[in-house]
């Protein structure tokens, strides 16, 4: 007799991203017929569930009553997943699409002692590679995507990273709870290099799976009001990343210096004003440890200087 195959479950987070979603969870539904799948609401009640419940009526949802970022709300998806006996969990950007088999060859890579992604490719040209591995910058400690050029060649279907991207990560539970789940000081941006480091300094090896491939649409990240709220929590978060690794206070300030500077670009008077407010808030924020969600205060501001906005998708140079 065949030994029953570990229940593997896949956690989609969802803010008002009902399209993309609904097109992420049908992949999955058609190409991945072996796991679960289950759809997390992050305060959006923009009818995603609802969607989703009477076209898949096996599909699961959890719905949360507010925002609680991409790091805490994937870890009450992990959480729920754990809870409902799962074995395996992945966490999956909803702007992705995955064909056939991939989950099936990313939940049998993995073990309590090795956690893996997908090659992940730019949807609007799948040949060519948007992840492939993750690094940390030896002098000013903050992570990159490793260029496609720079990669190291697969071995036995494996290469071995010192980062990995939340746009997906497959990991077995022991390995959830040896590592721990996503730190939701951090809300958005930079959690999952900093749950790569606290992971393999807990002894478990982070690698992307070569012949597993998914397709992320990398579409703009922040709109509106996010746009501001994506500098604040870049800055912030960045601060805080470089603090939790050890990274020394001359390379945060080099940091400050170049998301100044990215932030202002070619603006009118008035957006260099407000870029250097956002960001000067920011390093305030990081100064005093004020974490999570962004202050209302900056929240509203956001919403008055540029209108209603979203957040699409997230990762560390994502």
């Amino acid at each position: 007799m065949q030994p029953t195959p570990p229940r593997h479950t896949v956690v989609v987070l969802n803010w008002h991203g009902r399209s993309d979603t609904l097109e992420c969870v049908e992949s999955l539904v058609a190409g991945s017929p072996d796991v679960s799948i289950l759809i997390v609401d992050n305060g959006s009640f923009d009818g995603t569930l609802d969607a989703a419940a009477s076209r898949w009526p096996s599909v699961a949802t959890l719905q949360l009553p507010e925002n609680l970022g991409f790091s805490g709300g994937m870890n009450r998806g992990i959480e729920h997943a754990l809870d409902h006996g799962a074995d395996v969990v992945t966490v999956l950007n909803n702007d992705t699409i995955v064909p056939a088999g991939t989950m099936r060859i990313l939940g049998d890579a993995v073990s309590d002692h090795v956690v893996v992604s997908p090659e992940v490719m730019y949807r609007a040209a799948p040949d060519e590679i948007w992840f492939g591995g993750g690094t940390l910058d030896a002098d000013d400690a903050f992570p990159h995507h490793t260029p496609p050029d720079e990669l190291e060649p697969c071995r036995e279907g494996l290469r071995f990273t010192p980062l990995l991207a939340g746009c997906c990560i497959t990991a077995t539970r022991g390995a959830w709870r040896r590592a721990g789940l996503f730190d939701e000081r951090f809300f958005l941006s930079f959690e999952d290099s900093e749950w790569s480091v606290r992971a393999t300094e807990r002894g478990i090896r982070l690698a992307v799976r070569c012949d597993a491939r998914i397709l992320h649409s990398v579409s703009a990240s922040f709109r509106g009001s996010a746009a501001t709220l994506g500098t604040f929590y870049y800055v912030r978060n960045g601060l805080l990343f470089n603090r939790t690794v050890g990274g020394r206070l001359a390379s945060r300030f080099r940091f400050v210096r170049r998301a100044t500077s990215g932030s202002l670009g070619d603006r009118t008077p008035r957006a260099v004003i407000r870029a250097l407010v956002v960001v000067g808030w920011a390093v305030a924020a990081h100064a005093i440890r004020r974490y999570g969600a962004a202050p209302k205060a900056m929240q509203r501001l956001a919403a008055r200087w540029n209108g209603p906005g979203q957040v699409r998708s997230r990762s560390p140079e994502r």
